[in-house]
């Protein structure tokens, strides 16, 4: 009779765990953020079907909350389309910085790494990817992680809009929004120009505030990343 052996540690598998374990701290911030949009979406009179296969086919949380105020304010269907790219652009640096660790993946990994890829599994696997001993393995690392936010999300979102509505109104989980992409931001400060990149792109955010489309975000992600690369130039000379 055969005896069970565990998997190496460097087996897929237990790359793809260690992805999954590695998301699991962020659950605090994620769940809430769930929810609230599960009750936005109810509070927008949508029927739970069709928010969770917008939620399924727009896969973005900040993107939706803002289609979503959009909608309800009676704004034309294109005004809601381009404001939630405005949002999303976002993605374009996240695909830029991970590109050079998925290019020679295949075209089914990359395509479904592409629609799960997150704030929240970028932040917790660009670390892992960056290192040299992971690059023939990493993918496996993204995808434990970025499946763990994908169902972690669409769950709670669902939650959300089914019993959401009923949560009481004094329990104001609103600020577990932006307490989420700090948690996932703080991390990720290690050096001067990250510093400085991330506290110029936020007041710059708030200043921007105001722009049509949400096209303050991304203004302010364009600034912080022209400072962060002048100091890191000036350091470097």
């Amino acid at each position: 009779m055969g005896t069970y052996r565990n998997p190496p540690k460097n087996s897929k598998w237990n790359i793809f765990l260690e992805g999954i374990q590695a998301f699991m701290p962020l659950l605090v911030g994620v769940v809430p953020f769930g929810l609230i949009t599960g009750v936005a979406v109810a509070q927008t009179n949508i029927l739970p079907l069709d928010g969770l296969l917008m939620s399924f086919l727009v896969y973005s949380g900040a993107a939706l909350l803002v289609a979503l105020q959009l909608i309800q304010s009676g704004a034309p269907a294109i005004i809601t389309i381009l404001s939630a790219l405005m949002v999303n652009l976002r993605f374009m640096m996240y695909s830029a910085s991970l590109a050079p660790h998925f290019q020679k993946l295949t075209s089914k990994w990359k395509v479904l790494l592409s629609y799960l890829l997150s704030d929240q599994a970028y932040a917790v696997s660009i670390s892992h990817l960056e290192d040299p001993l992971n690059q023939k393995t990493g993918h496996w690392y993204f995808l434990g992680a970025a499946v763990a936010m994908w169902l972690t999300w669409q769950s709670s979102l669902f939650l959300g809009m089914v019993v959401g509505v009923n949560l009481p109104s004094s329990w104001s989980l609103d600020f577990t929004v932006p307490l989420t992409f700090l948690a996932l931001a703080v991390p990720t400060i290690k050096d001067k120009p990250t510093l400085f990149s991330a506290l110029t792109a936020s007041l710059t955010t708030v200043l921007m505030s105001g722009l049509p489309f949400k096209i303050g975000v991304v203004v302010a992600a364009i600034v912080g990343i022209v400072v962060g690369a002048v100091i890191d130039e000036r350091r470097a000379s």
